[in-house]
């Protein structure tokens, strides 16, 4: 369970985080933030890929077939990221072309590892927005975090850059706070211990209580980080601010493990 809550940790980040480097204008940044940030992007996504890898392996009495047993979009798209990084070294990067490609390896993860909710009811959408507003919560954090750090490379680089990234992190965390409300209001789960029971019952029992860490840290904690982090920025502190990212970094991740832990083991979206 811990192996396949890395790969879909990993993989998330590898194919959400390529979006938001349509927040920063190749005009008015350095071309390094790029390759730096898209080669993070894939560097953690092969990681994610060759433990899937050894996976299918060893599942298999050590035998491995690569046709049925690899996805090949997953592979397509972290090579395609790779020859677009290389192609465009030197030049502008074509960030159509990126979020092609990332949003092709989102609908690739979504259909890998959430293709049980694929019944498209409302409230089975709103649960699978909700889990993947999560993953781009983190690839968010992550990329404020590092151009936080970049203004110590370029000293007049605008300060609107991080404070629009820090504003949709905001945005997606306030977002899927309100999805979860709807979801803990108004929808079933099955327990192993209670049976079908109102969302709110199973938080309050011993099986979904880790879920309440989730919520108070991963959500509710990490937008009042950020509301002082966007404060911050208005200060013009930008290194203290890169700091509360930080800590932001640490609470959305503790989130996402406890939720995609409950995707993987219970099928539970949340």
């Amino acid at each position: 369970m811990i192996v396949e809550l890395i790969i879909i940790l990993f993989l998330g980040f590898c194919f959400s985080y390529p979006f938001f480097l349509f927040l920063t204008p190749q005009n008015k940044i350095e071309e390094n933030f790029f390759h730096f940030n898209l080669g993070l992007s894939i560097i953690v996504g092969s990681l994610g890929l060759l433990i899937l890898f050894y996976i299918n392996y060893f599942s298999l009495n050590n035998t491995f077939d690569i046709l049925t047993q690899v996805n090949f979009l997953f592979i397509f798209v972290i090579i395609l990221l790779s020859i677009i990084t290389w192609y465009y070294w030197n030049k502008q990067y074509p960030q159509n072309l990126i979020f092609c490609v990332s949003f092709l390896g989102l609908l690739t993860l979504v259909y890998h590892f959430y293709y049980d909710t694929f019944l498209f009811t409302f409230f089975n959408l709103i649960n699978l927005a909700s889990s993947l507003i999560g993953t781009l919560s983190l690839s968010s954090v992550i990329f404020s975090m590092i151009l936080g750090h970049w203004y110590l490379n370029i000293p007049n680089l605008p300060i609107s850059l991080i404070k629009k990234s820090v504003l949709i992190l905001n945005i997606l965390l306030i977002i899927r706070f309100v999805l979860n409300i709807i979801i803990i209001g108004f929808e079933n789960v099955e327990s192993t211990v209670y049976g079908n029971i109102n969302f709110l019952d199973y938080l309050k029992s011993f099986e979904g209580i880790f879920l309440w860490i989730g919520i108070l840290f991963g959500i509710v904690g990490a937008i009042i980080i950020n509301v002082l982090t966007i404060k911050t920025i208005k200060l013009h502190s930008i290194q203290s601010a890169t700091g509360l990212l930080y800590v932001n970094l640490v609470m959305i991740l503790i989130g996402e493990m406890i939720f995609k832990y409950y995707v993987l083991s219970k099928n539970i979206l949340l």
